[in-house]
């Protein structure tokens, strides 16, 4: 099944560690666990540190990764995650 995209960017103090098209986000925002796939209503929010799982089209390539602290950008064409830290 093919899904809708949006636009991720994952940003570090080092810098950036995913900029590209992807199926879905989970992770833990300060009011609970979060799950953003396209057309997802815009807002911000603070995020916890724990799991992130990014999930393409292709099941095969989805990323887990250990974030720290951080915040979290919808708006209608992308999607921005602010992090301390990122261990894939």
């Amino acid at each position: 099944m093919i899904m809708k995209t949006f636009a991720l960017k994952v940003i570090t103090p080092k810098g950036a560690v995913i900029d590209k098209p992807v199926s879905g986000l989970y992770l833990r925002g300060s009011e609970g666990d979060l799950a953003i796939f396209a057309g997802h209503v815009p807002f911000v929010t603070a995020v916890r540190e724990g799991k992130c799982t990014i999930v393409y089209d292709d099941s095969s390539d989805d990323t887990e990764a250990e974030i720290g602290a951080g915040m979290l950008n919808i708006t209608n064409d992308k999607v921005t995650l602010i992090t301390e830290n990122w261990k894939a």
